[in-house]
């Protein structure tokens, strides 16, 4: 069943400049219960104010209301698959590893950090996290550990398991060592992955 702020979402985006009253008639609310989850939903960026309906009458003219811009999807995976898929298309496994290196390099700054690995790895996971990751490390007896616990990219990794490899090359970049992948679960939310560092 759906919660009101699901319907009167769906209201406005289907009737961009609705007013208090409408959403209130439509959904057979009072206008203060409407009004309290409008003000709501303006304070969290779901909702605009899209002007003023003036009706003739005495008094304010009422709200319109609006979806908000950043509540519209955007199609950014939709065309980063496209263009993954269509650069990777005629490639030779080498050609592919050398496209995928360059991709890396364009995605991290070409600097590797000197000193100690692990002030060096303390440095790649703060430059990770910049950039939307959300990775830590971890010494191990094998040898040092960088987890993702959240990728940018998780939402391509299902069709594209080479993004893996993009960010195997990044953490290779920023510290000067050999990297592996030991784990990569594509198929969770958030794209939990874990790569041996040496």
């Amino acid at each position: 069943m759906k919660s009101t702020r699901q319907h009167l979402l769906e209201l406005i985006e289907h009737r961009p400049g609705i007013t208090a009253a409408e959403l209130s008639r439509a959904l057979q609310l009072t206008q203060a219960d409407i009004r309290h989850h409008l003000a709501n939903m303006i304070k969290e960026g779901l909702i605009v104010s899209s002007g003023r309906q003036h009706s003739g009458r005495r008094g304010r003219p009422a709200r319109r209301f609006s979806l908000a811009s950043s509540v519209y999807k955007d199609n950014f995976d939709l065309l980063s698959s496209a263009l993954l898929s269509a650069s990777l298309d005629q490639l030779s496994p080498e050609q592919e590893s050398t496209f995928l290196e360059r991709v890396a390099g364009h995605l991290v700054p070409d600097k590797t950090e000197k000193g100690p690995l692990s002030q060096r790895l303390v440095q790649v996971v703060n430059q990770l996290n910049e950039l939307g990751y959300q990775s830590r490390w971890e010494a191990h007896a094998e040898a040092p550990r960088v987890i993702f616990e959240r990728c940018p990219f998780a939402a391509l990794r299902a069709q594209h398991p080479e993004l893996c490899r993009i960010d195997a090359r990044q953490i290779e970049i920023l510290c000067a060592e050999e990297v592996t992948l030991v784990e990569s679960k594509a198929h969770m939310e958030d794209g939990f992955c874990m790569f041996l560092v040496g």
